[in-house]
């Protein structure tokens, strides 16, 4: 029994006691860098009205185009919203949607002016800075690069990237802060009800649509992840 209680006891230092998300603890940079992308979405969920919103999109988009501190093809990261009554407008002078999937869930058809940043690499560049400091801090490599070699499957078509280094550390971020805003109500005292946050880019990136179902716990987001598959984004 002693001999069991030592091996456990060794086991937990070298792993790490695991939080009440099954998530082992976190380190400090990370946990003061997510509270400060948490306060921000607060206060940016505090400005918007509650109307029909069917869905909640996070944003979160990397650009070659996009440059700071020396660092280039790092992801800005802004939320939108939209409602069933917004449906029949047209937001989109240049293209239109091919499908009701299309409309309702691409974000090209959604009405941008609602864009607010939470991570912005433009002036004002509001938590830039903490991202880098915290890609630094966590002594992520290369930070921004993505590898030619794995971005493609076996078939050498499919997209099977995971998205330039830094993206998928802080998915990862964002989809713990979007399962507690679940969890603890937030979007339900909001709104009046649970509704589904969707993580998003421009391309229904896999890794993006894994995110949104990691993000959404209990299914909110079940019909999205549905349109996914049937569109073939996904399987």
């Amino acid at each position: 029994m002693i001999k069991r209680l030592l091996a456990l006891a060794l086991m937990m230092i070298l792993t790490g006691l695991p939080s009440s998300n099954g998530i082992a603890k976190e380190d400090e940079h990370t946990t003061r860098f997510k509270e400060l992308l948490r306060t921000r979405i607060l206060e940016i969920l505090d400005t918007w009205p509650a109307q029909d919103q069917y869905a909640i999109m996070f944003f979160v988009y990397p650009n070659e185009m996009y440059e700071h501190r020396g660092y280039a093809n790092i992801p800005e990261f802004q939320m939108l919203y939209r409602c069933e009554s917004d449906l029949a407008v047209d937001h989109n002078p240049y293209a239109y949607p091919v499908s009701d999937f299309e409309a309702r869930w691409n974000p090209a058809f959604w009405d941008y002016d609602l864009r607010t940043p939470v991570i912005d690499l433009y002036e004002p560049k509001v938590n830039a800075d903490a991202l880098i400091d915290w890609y630094e801090a966590i002594g992520l490599k290369q930070i921004g690069y993505e590898d030619p070699d794995k971005m493609y499957g076996d078939d050498g078509v499919a997209y099977a990237g995971r998205g330039p280094n830094g993206l998928p550390e802080l998915l990862e971020v964002i989809v713990q802060i979007a399962q507690e805003l679940h969890s603890d109500g937030t979007i339900e005292r909001k709104f009046g009800r649970d509704v589904p946050i969707i993580l998003a880019d421009l391309e229904f990136t896999w890794y993006m649509i894994k995110a949104t179902r990691k993000a959404n716990p209990n299914g909110e987001a079940d019909e999205y992840i549905e349109g996914c598959v049937k569109e073939g984004y996904i399987r």
